[in-house]
């Protein structure tokens, strides 16, 4: 069930993260517009770097079962996901600390984020998702000053079982937003791509976008801006 990212319009866009039934899934499908982040930074996540085996003409080597032969496996990026003590939830604002940020040449690079209520019919739905992960953090810092431990981690979205690699979990959790972006022809990347594009289409700003986005380089994030330079550029030599 793989669908290409494309950019969602407006009209389509708040409906239907309104329609998801979910808390749990609608906060994360909200989230990953908001925040502009790739699926694998707001849950536990383990990304491998594979080396594939070659023949002498530099071909890929496949196993009896037509499966490529790895070499190497290492991880290259692993993170548990986003701690609530992280989060920041006030009137008009939510503010993430500490995102764990994907595919970046630093290693455990993290970005920061910000959620406002203006122009976001959901926020109350946010706010009070993450409300009541944080009263759970509460409540483990209040076992461990009783019986002088340290408290346990409470993290945005946990495993549901707590034998469950990271892999399993995400793959579990995501696919409950990915069968309904499916349904409209879209994937959870799509979400990320669509507030970048707003972003670029609304300030004209690359390095704006390279903060919401997390980009390690201004030139991926100044492909959101390109149509809007183009638009003022053909408005001011009044070709519109």
């Amino acid at each position: 069930m793989t669908t290409k990212a494309i950019v969602i319009p407006k009209e389509d866009l708040m409906p239907f993260l309104a329609g998801i039934k979910s808390p749990q899934t609608q906060t994360y499908a909200c989230l990953l517009y908001w925040l502009a982040c790739r699926s694998g930074e707001l849950l536990p996540y383990t990304h491998y770097k594979l080396v594939y085996k070659r023949d002498e003409q530099g071909k890929l080597v496949k196993d009896d079962s037509g499966n490529y032969v790895v070499v190497s496996k290492s991880v290259s990026y692993d993170s548990p996901g986003v701690r609530v003590s992280d989060i920041h939830v006030g009137e008009n604002l939510i503010e993430f600390d500490n995102i764990p940020v994907f595919k970046s040449k630093e290693r455990n690079k993290t970005k920061n984020g910000f959620v406002p209520r203006k122009n976001n019919p959901l926020f109350d739905n946010i706010a009070l998702y993450i409300n009541n992960r944080k009263r759970l953090q509460d409540l483990e810092n209040q076992k461990a000053l009783d019986s002088g431990s340290s408290p346990a981690t409470v993290w945005l979205f946990e495993k549901e079982f707590p034998s469950d690699t990271n892999e399993l979990f995400f793959w579990r959790f995501k696919k409950r937003l990915d069968r309904l972006l499916f349904k409209r022809g879209w994937s959870s990347h799509s979400l990320r791509k669509t507030r970048l594009t707003h972003a670029g289409n609304i300030s004209g700003d690359p390095y704006f976008v390279q903060e919401l986005s997390g980009h390690a380089s201004i030139n991926m994030a100044s492909e959101y801006v390109a149509k809007r330079k183009l638009f003022d550029s053909m408005r001011k030599y009044r070709e519109l």
